[in-house]
């Protein structure tokens, strides 16, 4: 009877530590960049809870680097409004971190992640209250941004929030 307490121990203990591990894939990008490589990106992505996606996108609303740079490889695994998400997340990010935004962006302005998606404001609703304020301070993040790789990309945003 010892032996069967024990091994039903060890099997609860083996459960809770596999769903703390589960769990922390939304909470630590270096976790969530492992399971994306493990597992792909599909699979991935519809593993996640509702709540688990809306951690991660409010990670990439942040603005945080290390979150932003995992939105090209989930959207890989996305479709309809998990696609839609990432998109208005680099929008959310792009104040915040323009340098990772940009990074981010689909270079060949797919209907996800590219320009005319993320620099063009694309929220929904009401979620951002003042627009224009939102597109001055992407403006003005955007200006800052030196680095010689990501000029064209620049570009390309300044011109779509430009529009009216």
């Amino acid at each position: 009877m010892k032996r069967a307490f024990g091994f039903t121990f060890v099997f609860a203990l083996a459960c809770v530590c596999s769903t703390a591990i589960a769990g922390t894939a939304q909470s630590v990008p270096s976790v969530l960049a492992r399971q994306l490589d493990d597992k792909g990106a599909k699979a991935t992505v519809s593993s996640m809870s509702e709540s688990e996606w809306d951690s991660v996108l409010t990670h990439i609303d942040s603005g945080n680097a290390a979150w932003v740079a995992l939105v090209p490889k989930l959207a890989a695994g996305t479709d309809g409004g998990n696609s839609e998400d990432l998109g208005i997340g680099l929008a959310y990010a792009l104040p915040k971190n323009p340098k990772a935004v940009l990074q981010a962006i689909d270079p060949d302005n797919g209907p996800v992640l590219g320009v005319s998606r993320v620099c063009s404001a694309p929220f929904i609703e009401d979620t951002v209250k003042d627009i224009p304020a939102y597109i001055k301070r992407a403006k003005v993040a955007l200006s800052k941004v030196r680095d010689p790789s990501l000029q064209d990309v620049k570009k390309a945003c300044l011109a779509e929030l430009a529009k009216p």
